[in-house]
């Protein structure tokens, strides 16, 4: 084994390694962009509140199978940008509602054509049908976690409704 070529054993052929290799260079590739000026999870974040306006926190991280813990520090950030703005609603004083400002929008409309600058180049290189067949498989993959953490979950329950 060298650095340049070390041994991988199976690694390179496990879905879930190689995923996440492709998101670190997607990542680095997004971020590298002199053009975006923002992190990946940011433009994600952004562009769901835009479609959702009012949506709350613990929503939002649903959505992106993140605990609500883990949004909090995401949202402040975007916050502190002036990108996003917390309302209380007025029949729940529990939660926020999210909304973009004007200075929210405005970066995320810039953002979105430098994504899709990113997105056109990737498909380019790959070619569009093959784009699409990965995107494709890719939520076919989600499917299938999801569907065993659905299938765990239930097994633990019974297991303990048994004690």
């Amino acid at each position: 084994m060298t650095r340049e070529n070390p041994q991988l054993g199976n690694l390179d052929k496990m879905l879930g390694v190689e995923l996440r290799i492709a998101q670190i260079l997607a990542d680095r590739l997004f971020t590298s962009s002199q053009q975006l000026r923002m992190a990946p999870g940011h433009y994600t974040v952004l562009s769901l509140i835009k479609l959702n306006p009012a949506i709350n926190q613990s929503k939002l991280a649903h959505c992106m199978y993140l605990d609500r813990s883990s949004m909090v520090p995401i949202l402040d950030q975007l916050e502190k940008k002036g990108w996003i703005e917390r309302k209380r609603p007025p029949n729940d004083r529990r939660s926020h509602a999210l909304y973009l400002t004007s200075a929210g929008r405005a970066a995320l409309k810039h953002a979105d054509r430098e994504v899709h600058k990113l997105e056109d180049s990737i498909a380019a290189k790959m070619g569009h049908d093959d784009c699409a067949s990965l995107l494709a498989l890719i939520k076919k993959f989600q499917t299938a976690l999801l569907a065993i953490q659905i299938a765990d979950t239930n097994k633990e329950t019974a297991n303990d409704n048994k004690h």
